[in-house]
C-alpha cells in the first residue's frame, strides 16, 4: 500500500499499526483528534515523519495551526518492536 493512503485521512486507533509498519525507522507526529472514554487516544492525523526526531520539533515551530489545546504524539516506528499507542 501507499505510503500517501496516510497523508490528511483521520486514522483510527486500529489503523496505527499499519501506519507505524509503513514508515520503519522513522518518527512520527500524530494529532490526537479523539479520545475514548478512558482518555485513550482513538483517532488520529499523521502529520509528518523523519528519519530524526528534530526534524518533527522543527515542523512544529513551522506549523501556523499549531496551538496550546491540541495534542501531539511523537513515536519511533521501531521496526524491531510492535507499535504499542
Amino acid at each position: 500500500m501507499s505510503k500517501d493512503k496516510w497523508k490528511d485521512r483521520v486514522i483510527t486507533a486500529a489503523e496505527v499499526a499499519e501506519l507505524y509498519n509503513s514508515y520503519p525507522g522513522h518518527w512520527l507526529l500524530l494529532e490526537v483528534l479523539e479520545t475514548g472514554p478512558s482518555g485513550r487516544a482513538s483517532k488520529f492525523k499523521l502529520l509528518a515523519h523523519a528519519e530524526h526526531k528534530d526534524a518533527l520539533y522543527d515542523f512544529l515551530m513551522e506549523d501556523e495551526d499549531w496551538d496550546w489545546s491540541k495534542k501531539y504524539i511523537m513515536v519511533y516506528a521501531d521496526p524491531n518492536y510492535q507499535c504499542e499507542i
